[in-house]
């Protein structure tokens, strides 16, 4: 908190000529009214003896209340949303119990808006130490409570992100060594003369060019994947990239008779990068295609939600599942698989999480083996 803010404090809880609580409200007194206004801050309190609650008029602007409201200890709780509510609660005991405390917490205004607030509470003493109520100040620090959010999120898709490359670099250089030795091998024992089989020799050295081959066009994807910038982002619409990937897979989708359903009235568009977007969708759902479980039609639902101020992309599908508790802090690992389809490869869902981390977006996957995997992303 601030010198300002802090001056403020002190004059809300200093002491008045009034001996039997030292809760007096200074609001006449002009300094006061302009700290108030000048720190965000709102005054509250609650007097036991009379069993009233009060707000200061800077509380009152900030929580946006009526002229009519009168606060009072049952109407308390509505000022925090339901997850905040057991702490505001035990705070507010502590305090009558006569212990100062100060906390940052989320509040709601009057008309439910949510703001983050740091909130500080003193127990009220009469002239005999007994105590006769609490008191406290609450200041709206939503801009600077965001931008810690912003920078502890930023900080573990940085983590995520370098333990990801780890993951791509190890991948690569395996794949590229184990290949070159392989052709180092070969090509020593061709100049040996120790091959006498030429049939053998060439379907070796084919295999080992298929695979670098593979490798390179592997590097290359993901790389190519990265690439669009940042400041190409753009408005679009969840249908009509769906609709392009349905085009894209339209044979496949064909021979296994899938059904896709999608529903985007709750957030129909985005400002995103489209190329990105058309990728996550390509992947998903070629992947739910891919891995469709042998005794059903694949069926898939692509759906937006909108929570608060996000919106989340989810792709559903009754496939073969993943069994996370052996591959799950491997999931979006590179050349990771876990079913054994011969077409399988391993890099979909690493440059899936790639992209959507680079954007500062969230990948969370729920599955049950045998019965589907559900896959949301929050931009």
């Amino acid at each position: 908190m601030n010198f300002l803010a802090q001056k403020r404090k002190k004059i809300l809880l200093g002491e008045t000529q009034d001996h039997t609580a030292r809760n007096a409200r200074p609001f006449s007194d002009f300094y006061y009214k302009h700290i108030a206004k000048l720190t965000a801050s709102g005054g509250w309190g609650a007097n036991f003896i009379e069993k009233k609650s009060f707000l200061d008029p800077e509380a009152r602007r900030i929580l946006n209340v009526p002229e009519s409201f009168i606060p009072s200890l049952k109407n308390a709780l509505d000022f925090y949303p339901p997850e905040h509510q057991k702490l505001a609660a035990e705070t507010f005991y502590a305090c009558s119990q006569g212990k100062p405390v100060s906390i940052v917490i989320k509040m709601l205004t009057y008309d439910k808006k949510p703001f983050w607030a740091k909130a500080t509470g003193t127990p009220v003493f009469d002239s005999q130490d007994r105590i006769i109520g609490v008191q406290g100040v609450f200041q709206d620090i939503t801009e600077l409570k965001n931008k810690e959010i912003s920078l502890e999120k930023s900080l573990r898709i940085i983590e995520s992100q370098n333990a990801t490359m780890a993951n791509f670099a190890h991948s690569i250089s395996h794949n590229l060594r184990s290949n070159i030795n392989n052709l180092s091998l070969t090509l020593e024992l061709l100049k040996e003369g120790t091959i006498n089989d030429d049939i053998d020799l060439k379907e070796g050295l084919f295999e080992i060019s298929n695979n670098l081959n593979a490798t390179m066009a592997h590097l290359n994807e993901i790389i190519s994947s990265q690439s669009k910038s940042v400041k190409e982002k753009e408005t679009v619409f969840f249908h009509e990239i769906l609709d392009k990937v349905k085009n894209s897979l339209s044979v496949k989708i064909y021979e296994a008779e899938a059904e896709i359903f999608s529903e985007f009235s709750e957030a129909p568009k985005l400002s995103y990068i489209a190329h990105y977007l058309e990728s996550i969708l390509m992947n998903l759902v070629s992947n739910a295609i891919k891995y469709k479980h042998p005794e059903r039609k694949p069926i898939i639902d692509v759906y937006t939600l909108q929570e608060d101020d996000k919106i989340t992309l989810v792709v559903k599908d009754n496939g073969l599942g993943i069994n996370l508790e052996k591959y799950g802090n491997k999931i979006f690992n590179m050349y990771q698989t876990f079913h054994d389809n011969s077409d399988a490869v391993g890099i979909g869902l690493f440059i899936v999480k790639n992209q959507v981390e680079i954007l500062q977006g969230t990948i969370d996957v729920e599955s049950c083996e045998g019965e589907g995997t559900t896959f949301k992303i929050c931009f």
